[in-house]
């Protein structure tokens, strides 16, 4: 136990030091859910799945999958109790709401969990997101589902208008506006034919009974 926790700290000294690296994927859907993918990097020495699943044990993130990187690159499935250790890790998540994104959001970041931390995901009276995510501890790409604000955007680089990428110890935040949903656009598009079938049969009528008198 005393090894696990020299460990632990250790990756933590090492992420914060700039000598390990979490590199992020994330994905925000116009509802809050989402998804998140990370690649934990060591250049100093490798490590063990348990130190991971340790670290994310102290924030309650939503399920998630953890898979060791080869040297040739693949993913592989690594068991609890395995003690072989590797320099790259992958961790795979999804969020369901903005309560759980801000949970990995504190996992990603190793923010402080006692902290009075705001939301990673904020809604504003204008319908806008205000996403905020802390330091990026690695390279991170954010994609959104709608329109990121260029003014709001004072570090990163913007990719197009839904993704974002920050370096190592950017700070990530930014506000976007979500896109609408399919059923947005299927209401217009019955609002369209319920009032363009409705001036053909009024002109029908009027043709009629104009051609009657």
């Amino acid at each position: 136990m005393r090894r696990l926790c020299l460990m632990i700290l250790s990756l933590c000294m090492l992420v914060l030091s700039g000598c390990a690296t979490i590199n992020s994927d994330i994905h925000i859907n116009r509802d809050g859910s989402g998804t998140w993918d990370a690649t934990v990097k060591s250049q100093a020495e490798p490590i063990e799945k348990k130190v991971i699943t340790e670290v994310l044990a102290k924030y309650p993130m939503p399920e998630y999958t953890i898979k060791a990187i080869n040297n040739e690159g693949k993913a592989i499935k690594v068991d609890d109790n395995d003690t072989a250790e590797y320099n790259t890790w992958s961790i795979a998540s999804e969020f369901k709401n903005i309560d759980e994104f801000t949970l990995v959001r504190n996992a990603m970041t190793l923010q402080d969990k006692n902290k009075n931390l705001a939301p990673a995901l904020e809604k504003t009276t204008s319908g806008t997101y205000i996403v905020d995510l802390g330091t990026s501890l690695g390279n991170t790409t954010v994609s959104v589902s709608g329109t990121i604000d260029k003014v709001s955007v004072q570090s990163g680089t913007l990719k197009n208008d839904n993704t974002i990428t920050f370096s190592q110890n950017e700070r990530i935040r930014f506000i976007f506006k979500p896109d609408h949903s399919w059923f947005f656009y299927i209401g217009i598009g019955i609002g369209i034919v319920v009032v363009v079938s409705g001036g053909y049969i009024f002109y029908l009528r009027r043709k009629y009974y104009g051609d009657a008198a």
